[in-house]
Parts: structure tokens; sequence; C-alpha cells
């Protein structure tokens, strides 16, 4: 990323509200109605971040990733390709009934530099339309391919008043290639309050960082959707329907 881009993304959240842009959570916003039930989570200091997943659902590793989260119960934000959700609608559906977030990633998860600002927002819509026929919710977190946007793109967005996510913690799953290159990863980690972590449910170490990170010995890592930052109302329905159900 050159000097510029890097002075850009940053000045952006210093100036735009969290409901339009984020990649940072805003520390102290904690209470979901989510209770912590690990033994040892009190002798531990509890960070609280975000998990994400981008790129799925993926028939084999989604639903491994989904055990593994339920097990140490911890949420995530599921950032999903229209045209995987389109051959997997039940995982879809699974990743809402389970307590966790989807949001939209595109259809076609298309080079960014080769998409034009119309095709681009036609995927978004698209991909809002499957999404909303199969959940009845249309969601309002959108993450581009690669995390790029241009000006246009972005405006299209924010005309929407869609909030754009981002993140700020990257460990590059996608590259590993060894259980190892994970441990490794997870161990060296020292998470910060409102991290927004990038991982992929179409790889499968991002199954073995949430293990690894939430048997931590040193820090209990409590994982929060995404929407857990955002004073809006879609976040309050989210919060509504646990409550209800």
């Amino acid at each position: 990323m050159s000097t510029i881009r890097q002075l850009i993304k940053k000045a952006i959240p210093a100036v735009i509200p969290q409901r339009l842009f984020l990649d940072h959570g805003t520390p102290g916003l904690h209470s979901d109605g989510h209770q912590d039930t690990s033994p040892t989570s009190k002798q531990r200091p509890t960070v609280n971040v975000s998990f994400t997943f981008d790129d799925g659902p993926h028939p084999e590793y989604t639903p491994r990733l989904l055990e593994v989260l339920n097990h140490y119960h911890q949420r995530g934000t599921f950032f999903v390709i229209g045209e995987k959700a389109q051959q997997h609608p039940e995982l879809i559906e699974r990743i809402l009934d389970e307590g966790h977030e989807i949001g939209n990633h595109t259809f076609s998860h298309s080079e960014p530099s080769e998409t034009s600002n119309r095709h681009f927002l036609e995927e978004i819509k698209q991909t809002d339309q499957l999404l909303n026929q199969i959940t009845g919710r249309t969601p309002d977190l959108v993450r581009p391919p690669k995390g790029k946007l241009t000006v246009r793109k972005m405006l299209g967005l924010w005309l929407q008043r869609r909030t754009v996510v981002l993140w700020d913690t990257d460990p590059r799953d996608y590259l590993m290639t060894d259980r190892t290159d994970i441990t490794d990863w997870c161990q060296q980690f020292h998470p910060q309050e409102g991290n927004i972590c990038l991982m992929h449910d179409n790889h499968p170490y991002a199954i073995e960082a949430v293990k690894q990170l939430s048997e931590r010995q040193d820090i209990h890592i409590r994982s929060h959707i995404v929407s857990h930052w955002l004073a809006h109302k879609s976040y309050q329905s989210i919060i509504n329907q646990q409550v209800v159900t």
C-alpha cells in the first residue's frame, strides 16, 4: 500500500462516522446480551474483538468453523460472496440461526482494479437481493474485495447508508500452508480492545485460529459481531431478536 493510501485510510476514521466506515471497534461497548461461560474467564483479563470471515460460505470449512465458534461461545461476522451463498443457502441460514452476522462481499469477488463503479454497485445490489430471498434481511455491512474502494464506490455505498467494514488485524491466513504458520501467529498476536480481525472461511486456518485464540491462557479473547460496535438500529434489532428467542 502506498504512503498516500495509508494516510487516507488512517484519516477516514477520524472524520467519517463509524456508521459509515469501520476498521476498529470503539472500546467500552461490551454489553450485547452474550454471557461468557468459560470457567477460567474471570481469572484472565478480557479483550473484546471481532472475528470476521471473508469469501465463504464453503461447504467444508464453514460448518467446521461454526462448530468451533459455538463451542467457545464466540460470535463472528461472515462477509459472504453472493454466488457462493447462492450455492449454499443452508449455510447462510445456519450462520444467522447460530447468532452470527452476515455482510455483503459482492457477488463474484471480481478484481477491484478491473471492476467499474457501476458493476461493483450492481454486484452489491445482486447480493443484497439474494440474501434477502434467503434470510428475509438485507445486510447493512459491506466489505469490498481486498478492502479496496475508489472514492465513487465508497460514495455509492454511503448514499445507500451502508457501513463499509475493513480491518486492523490480518494474519494473512489465505497464504498459510501449514498449521505451524497459524500457531506462530496466534502466539505472537497481542490483541487490543476493538480489534477487527480478517480471516477467511474458504481456507482451513481460520478454524485453528479461533480455537487457539479462544484457548489463550494469558488473556480471555471475546469475539463480538461487528454490529456490536455500531450504535444504530440494525444492531439493536439483532440484540432484540436474540433476547426474544
